[in-house]
């Protein structure tokens, strides 16, 4: 059972654990939703699709920023303690590194089960939600285009224009150009038009015109007339939000083995192994990082100057493991090299610092990185003192200039 100094510690990490995640999610989470704004606020239901977009972007987003939120609450407590001389009484009456490694290692492995569970079981269904939100969403966009009265921009090289409304809900002078596929150019004007729906499917009903197609080849252009036209819109979706769905909305199991006719194994296999790197180490990373917390910051430090030092080498690594680990997981469908470095680098590194921390090891910032820091801080304090100095004649001689 744990002791109660080990439960305070833990009390205290989790608090400060759970703001840290609160607070980086929200941040994070309004970058991914205003990259969509532009769809989100054309919609109908604007506010219902950014309130929905916004829900289901929380397991992705959960994955990235939960290992950092666990080391801010582990570093931020750890530093805390160390200056209000609280890891020194404690060490002063005879409680050694485990009652540091505990608490640490119980929040680590709580964060990362909740991890593996929220990557390999929420984040699938939260990816293909918000495929579907953004389908619809995209839907939503071209009717409010046709009924706006202006040139629109539906998506690269997709425009509509209509030229008057009538009562009853059909518009006039009709023009769709679409030019997002190189190789042709589809024009389509027509005198009257209206939308309708079918089921769960939208139409756009042309009457009384042409449609133009150019081939990129011979640059022939071919015409014809018709007196009406129907368009099914959901051919203007953006390309893989519907029909076929990705790997990141794919479940964990079927991306182990998945069909032979599935479209993105015969097409884009790295896409697939690129998804399950990411679902099968991104749990690995609360636990590494816990550990790493414990080692460098678990020990008191008399001197702030080595705790500062002690800081600036764990965040150093840590942003080395972690943009290996993004790097890898891209990379990881390329070459089997790759690949197996992109599992091997997180289990190996977290299995070393949980041996390390295990036996007690605690880092100290060696005497000549020390010295060598501390040479550097000299240059740098010396430059900005000269540049103060400097900033501080100029303003002198302005003053007698004036």
């Amino acid at each position: 059972m744990m002791k109660q100094f080990e439960r305070y510690l833990l009390r205290r990490m989790t608090v400060v654990t759970f703001w840290a995640l609160v607070w980086a999610t929200l941040l994070v989470l309004t970058t991914q939703v205003l990259l969509r704004l532009n769809i989100l606020t054309a919609s109908e239901q604007a506010l219902f699709a950014f309130l929905k977009v916004a829900l289901v972007l929380i397991p992705s987003v959960l994955g990235i920023v939960a290992p950092f939120a666990l080391l801010i609450g582990v570093g931020q407590v750890l530093n805390s303690m160390n200056a209000d001389s609280e890891l020194v009484v404690m060490e002063a009456a005879g409680a050694g590194p485990a009652s540091i490694f505990r608490p640490i290692l119980v929040l680590s492995a709580a964060i990362a089960a909740l991890t593996f569970a929220n990557s390999n079981l929420l984040e699938p269904r939260a990816n293909r939600a918000l495929g579907d939100t953004l389908a619809a969403a995209s839907a939503d966009l071209l009717s409010v285009a046709v009924r706006s009265g202006s040139f629109k921009k539906l998506a690269d090289g997709l425009y509509v224009h209509i030229g008057e409304m009538y009562a009853g809900g059909e518009f006039g002078g009709v023009f769709l150009s679409d030019r997002r596929s190189e190789d042709e150019e589809l024009v389509y004007y027509a005198e009257r038009g209206r939308l309708v729906q079918i089921g769960e499917e939208q139409f756009m009903l042309l009457a009384d015109g042409q449609a133009h197609q150019r081939s990129g080849d011979n640059q022939q252009i071919s015409i014809v007339s018709f007196d009406s036209y129907a368009i099914d819109l959901s051919s203007f979706l953006p390309t893989g939000e519907r029909g076929i769905l990705r790997p990141r909305e794919q479940t964990t199991a079927y991306l182990l083995n998945p069909p032979e006719d599935d479209f993105f194994r015969k097409n884009y296999p790295e896409e697939i192994e690129k998804r399950l790197v990411g679902r099968l180490t991104h749990w690995v990373y609360p636990l590494m990082f816990g550990l790493i917390g414990c080692i460098f910051l678990g020990k008191a430090h008399s001197n702030r100057q080595d705790q500062v030092q002690s800081i600036v080498l764990m965040t150093a690594g840590i942003i080395a493991l972690r943009g290996f680990g993004f790097y890898s997981a891209e990379a990881a469908g390329q070459s089997e090299a790759m690949r197996i470095a992109a599992y091997g680098v997180p289990y190996g590194a977290t299995a070393i610092y949980f041996l390390l921390a295990v036996s007690g090891f605690t880092f100290t910032v060696p005497k000549v990185v020390r010295r060598r820091i501390e040479a550097v801080q000299v240059r740098i304090d010396g430059w900005v003192e000269r540049v103060q100095k400097w900033s501080l004649r100029r303003g002198r001689k302005e003053t007698r200039a004036t």
